[in-house]
């Protein structure tokens, strides 16, 4: 009976470490979770501003600044119009005037060339160390971006 609890221990002891292992090695798939939930947000605010501007200019034969869009209630304090209603975080979001278009996003839109062009940044303010941001233009072609020394 010694020899099976000389044996018992040390199994006992691997096994426990097995499993300290495992769990270490585990990702944290809430994180994951909420940032590609944010990160899905943030490419469909920007498919509707990129709708936003086309319809605006097919109406004036040029692109509008962020103020111009909420003026013109594009977007508001309780959604937009641009985004479909399978997407009630983007239709019903707390958009605003100031540079943070909803919360945690900070948007810059550069108008360029006489109205005829824009670019389009919208910049994770929850990411100070990689600078997380969607980016995009008047040719609607939708990319991320990070720090260079952050992976994407």
């Amino acid at each position: 009976m010694p020899s099976f609890k000389l044996l018992a221990v040390p199994a006992l002891l691997s096994i426990l470490a097995l499993a300290v292992f495992v769990r270490a090695q585990k990702p944290s798939v809430g994180l994951a979770d909420r940032e590609r939930e944010r990160r899905s947000l943030a490419v469909s605010v920007t498919r509707a501003i990129n709708s936003a501007e086309a319809d605006y200019l097919s109406r004036h034969e040029a692109f509008a600044n962020w103020d111009t869009l909420f003026g013109n209630g594009d977007f508001t304090e309780t959604g937009t119009k641009w985004a479909p209603e399978s997407l009630p975080t983007v239709a019903h979001a707390l958009y605003g005037r100031g540079k943070e278009i909803v919360p945690g996003w900070k948007l810059r839109l550069n108008i360029s060339n006489n109205g005829k062009s824009y670019d389009l940044l919208l910049e994770d303010t929850t990411d100070p160390k990689c600078l997380y941001a969607i980016v995009s233009d008047d040719r609607g072609v939708i990319r991320q971006s990070k720090a260079i020394d952050c992976p994407i």
